[in-house]
């Protein structure tokens, strides 16, 4: 079975105990059977390895850190984070907001601490987070922070639990409303400004309003299908890039498609895989192909 390799770092690959080269974003791949339970490392330059062996059981239950996706040619593996090996306790940022003292600090993981009279919590945060601001809206602890040099918003319940992590260009915060501007992460660079609300001691996304549709001039029919599914996905009008006949069938075609959570391109322009979620860090992805004529799709396979 082909078996693609990718980390969030540099990593030295080791596979039953032979060099296999470099990891990184890049994917690379190597030809094992999932029978021999090869025993495999990622090996950061400093960091914790992460290591697992390599058996059936990865297809249902992935190994710590990782992420494992499902591929119609193999199983991809991405060694997403890092344990640092310095265990030193660093407080990376302290603050007091309203009687409650927030602290977020490093040893070995990043960790956020929340203390106040008669509550207190401790949870992880991500590994690269370097907190900047911390405030409340409502009941909710906000931390703005950076992560791989982008900004990020992570907002935790009384109780810790994380109840929204964005990625975020910019935001806002009144008495009334969160409002941020996400980046999408699509191929034509598009964003969304959204706002939520607290009602009810719950956190509730009222609006959410994409950047400008695509220009005529940015159509390009080599990545037609690819920006279809990724319309799909992002909540755009998809519509745009259907024929008029199949525009009639806009809904049953969301239906057909499903929940996913990102495109990925394959050798065949008019055919993309959309990753969906199967538990937690396992995700498998279905292959939906597209017909064009004319420069509109006017059918959608699966």
């Amino acid at each position: 079975m082909k078996i693609y390799f990718l980390s969030s770092m540099p990593c030295a690959l080791r596979i039953g105990g032979t060099f296999f080269g470099m990891t990184d974003l890049f994917a690379r791949s190597a030809t094992v059977s999932l029978q021999d339970k090869l025993f495999v490392e990622f090996l950061p330059e400093n960091g914790l390895p992460v290591s697992f062996f390599l058996t059936e059981n990865i297809r249902f239950c992935p190994p710590a850190h990782c992420e494992v996706y499902l591929l119609a040619d193999g199983i991809a593996i991405y060694a997403a984070e890092f344990i640092p090996t310095d265990f030193t306790l660093k407080t990376l940022f302290q603050t007091r907001l309203e009687n409650a003292l927030i602290t977020v600090f490093q040893q070995g993981g990043v960790q956020l601490a929340f203390e106040r009279e008669n509550q207190a919590f401790t949870t992880p945060l991500p590994q690269a987070f370097q907190v900047c601001e911390a405030q409340f809206f409502h009941q909710f602890l906000l931390l703005c922070g950076e992560v791989r040099g982008q900004k990020k918003l992570l907002l935790f319940d009384e109780n810790g639990q994380k109840i929204l992590e964005e990625a975020v260009l910019s935001y806002s915060l009144s008495e009334e409303v969160l409002r941020a501007e996400l980046p999408l992460c699509d191929r034509l660079c598009r964003t969304a400004k959204c706002t939520w609300v607290c009602a009810e001691n719950v956190l509730k996304r009222t609006e959410c309003v994409l950047s400008a549709p695509l220009k005529e001039s940015e159509k390009n029919e080599a990545f037609l299908a690819y920006d279809f599914f990724e319309s799909v996905w992002i909540g755009a009008d998809f519509q745009i890039f259907l024929s008029e006949t199949l525009q009639k069938d806009a809904e049953k075609i969301l239906s057909f498609l499903g929940t996913f959570e990102g495109v990925i391109l394959t050798d065949n322009p008019n055919v993309c895989g959309l990753i969906k979620r199967k538990s937690e860090r396992l995700f498998e992805v279905a292959y939906f192909e597209v017909k064009i004529q004319n420069g509109k799709i006017i059918d959608v396979n699966g």
